[in-house]
């Protein structure tokens, strides 16, 4: 499978230059996980040969057999599926709170996020792959068509909620992988272990978000009437199963005490999306 390769230009020309500089002259003021990144990255450049790093720059890649992360309790992808498309989101995870009782749990309400397309990167830079969610909480929320910073990536669509069904819409002006209608198989909280605060905690203290795997073939035809439940690829194949893994940020506080009636939480989670 080929795909839309958007990243190593930028990030190659930027890491061979800057990533010394970086960890040398700028220690205090890049995050960690920010420095994490650029170093995986100029890592995995310094592994690549010349003659294959210039093709890597073309304006397709070959995405090869990423492997998606994955933690215990999380059913591996249904055989037969392949890769379609990955994404790194990043946006909010939105609440809700009972104001007359401090001591309610929030009540999850949907998210809201930008997609960002990291399909090559998911294969040609793995390790820098793993610390995109935690470098991208650790910076603002890019605005309208920006690219994600640090792996300069471009909108590949939008993340929202229709109904209780989240969805992910992946058409844009420039082009068109559909709209998934998804509906929760499975879901399983990080284990305590893997919960790094210089990695994936959000700045306000917020650990990562459960780690998902939802089915498109299971959303609800009334959570949207008149849309198909499974929107067709560009290819014709329908996307199957989305997960959610690698997330950073994005969890509630344990009580409402103190909270508004309707509350975010900043989050960056990768989406992988299998199809046939």
């Amino acid at each position: 499978m080929r795909a839309s390769f958007f990243l190593l230009l930028p990030t190659t020309l930027f890491t061979l230059t800057t990533s010394l500089a970086i960890e040398k002259r700028h220690n205090h003021a890049w995050p960690k996980s920010i420095r994490s990144f650029y170093t995986a990255v100029s890592n995995r450049l310094s592994t690549i040969a010349p003659d294959t790093l210039s093709s890597l720059t073309s304006a397709t890649c070959n995405i090869g057999n990423p492997s998606m992360p994955t933690i215990p309790d999380l059913p591996p992808v249904t055989q037969g599926l392949t890769l379609y498309h990955v994404a790194i989101g990043r946006g909010t995870q939105n609440y809700t709170c009972d104001p007359k009782d401090p001591n309610s749990i929030p009540v999850a309400a949907g998210a809201s996020a930008t997609l960002y397309n990291t399909t090559c990167m998911s294969s040609i830079a793995p390790l820098a792959m793993a610390q995109l969610t935690g470098s991208a909480l650790s910076m603002p929320t890019p605005k309208g068509n920006e690219r994600l910073f640090p792996a300069q990536a471009f909108v590949s669509g939008q993340h929202y909620f229709t109904g209780p069904a989240p969805t992910f819409n992946l058409h844009t002006n420039s082009h068109n992988y559909g709209i998934q209608f998804a509906g929760l198989l499975n879901k399983v909280p990080v284990p305590e272990q893997m919960i790094q605060p210089d990695q994936n905690v959000g700045k306000d203290g917020s650990k990562p978000v459960p780690w998902l795997k939802l089915s498109s073939s299971n959303a609800l035809s009334d959570t949207a009437p008149g849309v198909a439940q499974q929107a067709l690829s560009s290819d014709g194949s329908p996307v199957e199963e989305i997960y959610r893994v690698n997330t950073a940020g994005g969890s509630p506080p344990k009580t409402c005490d103190g909270m508004k009636k309707d509350f975010e939480v900043e989050y960056a989670a990768e989406y992988w999306f299998w199809g046939r």
